[in-house]
């Protein structure tokens, strides 16, 4: 998953702006790559696997447990694994199986998301690049329009 933090930022030219519109800007630059990367991985996939992922990713637990009948043993598979020392436990919550059966899902049903993603967040920060100038006026508008409607302090 891409993930929008002040690296990525930084390679926008975005990193100086103050913190309040920083942390709206990464909202919304993250919705919006999760967004494309949905969109173009669901280019040719049948409506079953959209339905089976779409479950996975609600947690139902009627689709978790149908997928993970076609995988097998999952609490031996290396990805299981590392998910729970990732969260430094030794037995899994729905949550940990949630993110499991995603990944298991994504490399048997789209082996390429890696490269589409990485793809998409090129474009994306190229879009991002080209529109700067456009971005930090628009900011620096929103800015200026919050600071003209706050209260004026009343002295006695």
């Amino acid at each position: 998953m891409i993930k929008v933090d002040e690296r990525f930022l930084a390679e926008v030219g975005l990193q100086n702006l103050p913190e309040p519109q920083k942390e709206a800007l990464v909202a919304e630059i993250q919705v919006e790559l999760e967004n494309r990367v949905g969109e173009k991985m669901s280019e040719g996939m049948t409506p079953e696997q959209l339905e089976e992922f779409d479950g996975i990713m609600r947690k139902d637990r009627n689709v978790m447990i149908r997928f993970l009948s076609k995988l097998g043993d999952y609490r031996q598979d290396e990805i299981y694994q590392k998910l729970l020392q990732k969260y430094n436990v030794t037995e899994g919550t729905l949550e940990i199986l949630g993110e499991y059966l995603s990944v298991k899902w994504i490399q048997l049903n789209r082996p390429d998301y890696a490269k589409v993603a990485q793809d998409i967040e090129s474009e994306f920060k190229q879009e991002i690049i080209r529109s700067h100038d456009e971005i930090i006026e628009v900011l620096r508008q929103a800015e200026a329009q919050e600071a003209a409607t706050e209260p004026m302090p009343i002295s006695v």
